[in-house]
């Protein structure tokens, strides 16, 4: 592609982003993302719902304030229209309690289902927060747990039901609202959401973009309950060997068990954020998120671009 030369554009595509930001006065910027998911949960409410939260997280994760959406949706011409109206109403349900307004959207004959939005954000041009900034001695902090790929495909393949999943599914419908609001009250440097790339994919774009390494600490790491156990059974999450194929070289493990190695390299749905900031600032951060948040890793000036993997 081309080199893109606007000094509006903030934020393109240079540093893989999680959404760009376009500047439009000296007070005000518009943050953009678009993003679609296939079923994950044959609830369709409840589908829509996290592709709507999953949507919107990418403007969460810049630090803007989610504002416009439009609906994305693929679906089939001969199947059940009902069923497409409940993931739309999942998706209003979810934007209206991110103050988010649906203007419309585009809905297209297809195979299989997939559903998202294109998001439409506001942020001050100086208060934006990338995935580009982390700073050495920074501390990293993960707000929801990983390993939803595994537990999704021992959904798909019939080892466990929905309800075994319940803790995932509450990850997965919550907005990382409150945690922008307090990664910007702590005075964050740098940010992103955890999801199709993995905790490692996503810390190895953040290393490399920012020119620093990243040290994650494998007994910090918070893991949905029973992901280890399914993963260790033989329930294989196809994201893992996707995201070790594009990021794994760039991944150092120091005598950490094969099986959390592997894991950090799941696909994650609607993640948390990783939010880093000074070590002086994480308290802050906890009080006013005011949930159960992890800190798994630092930033260091040694082996930039890489992440290095330490029990």
């Amino acid at each position: 592609m081309p080199v893109i030369s606007d000094p509006n554009l903030l934020v393109g595509i240079n540093t893989a982003d999680d959404a760009g930001v376009y500047k439009v006065s000296d007070e005000l910027a518009l943050v953009y993302t678009v993003d679609a998911l296939a079923p994950m949960i044959e609830d369709p409410f409840i589908f829509g719902q996290i592709a709507a939260a999953n949507s919107i997280s990418d403007v969460y994760a810049m630090g803007g304030e989610p504002k416009l959406a439009l609906n994305i949706i693929a679906y089939p011409g001969t199947a059940d229209p009902n069923i497409m109206g409940e993931i739309l109403r999942g998706g209003q349900d979810k934007a209206r309690e991110a103050g988010v307004t649906i203007a419309g959207g585009h809905t297209f004959n297809n195979a299989d289902i997939k559903y998202g939005m294109a998001v439409i954000g506001y942020i001050h041009p100086e208060k934006i927060i990338t995935n580009a900034s982390a700073q050495p001695g920074d501390m990293i902090m993960l707000t929801k747990p990983i390993g939803v790929g595994t537990l999704i495909q021992a959904y798909f393949t019939e080892r466990i039901e929905a309800g075994d999943i319940a803790e995932a599914i509450k990850a997965m419908t919550t907005l990382n609202r409150n945690a922008a609001t307090a990664m910007k009250h702590a005075g964050a440097h740098a940010a992103t959401d955890i999801t199709g790339y993995g905790l490692a994919g996503h810390m190895v774009e953040m290393a490399q973009v920012g020119k620093v390494g990243i040290e994650l600490w494998s007994s910090k790491l918070p893991f949905h309950d029973r992901a280890f156990e399914l993963f260790q059974s033989g329930v294989a999450d196809p994201g893992i060997n996707m995201n070790r194929g594009s990021f794994g070289g760039s991944v150092d493990n120091r005598s950490v068990k094969a099986n959390i190695f592997d894991l950090i390299f799941g696909s994650e749905t609607s993640g948390g954020l990783a939010v880093v900031l000074p070590e002086a600032s994480v308290p802050i951060f906890i009080e006013s998120f005011g949930h159960p948040a992890a800190m798994i890793g630092r930033v260091t000036a040694e082996n930039p671009g890489r992440v290095k993997l330490i029990s």
